[in-house]
């Protein structure tokens, strides 16, 4: 268990929000779209409560190491945050424990993904 926190804490240290690419986005969305991925809201219960993207759930980073398993391995995992930096660390601790995931990194990043998508999907 102390390797582990470790682990997340090296990871959290060296993450840093950075623009996610276009590629990621439309992956991100189109596999939300066929239902094959879960919005994963890794941020406070508190920072959840006051706003969250529709559909997202809440496994606050400060939890994840003990509550991951009840993430559904059958799905994509799109991780978002505040900034990027802690959803970073659990795509790190996600990816390491097999499943297969996509860090959007924020909400505001998020939607651009969705105005990508809905542009990429018009005629």
């Amino acid at each position: 268990m102390k390797k582990l926190i470790l682990f997340l804490l090296l990871f959290a240290l060296s993450s840093c929000g950075t623009q996610v690419s276009d590629e990621v986005l439309l992956a991100a969305h189109a596999a939300y779209q066929s239902r094959n991925a879960m919005i994963v809201d890794v941020r406070t219960p508190e920072e959840y409560k006051a706003k969250h993207i529709p559909g997202a759930r809440n496994f606050p980073l400060q939890s994840l190491t003990k509550d991951f398993k009840k993430l559904p391995r059958n799905k994509k995992i799109i991780l978002y945050c505040r900034s990027g930096n802690r959803s970073s660390t659990a795509a790190k601790f996600l990816k390491h424990q097999g499943y297969e995931i996509f860090d959007v990194a924020t909400q505001s990043e998020w939607q651009r993904g969705a105005e990508l998508f809905a542009n990429k999907a018009a005629p």
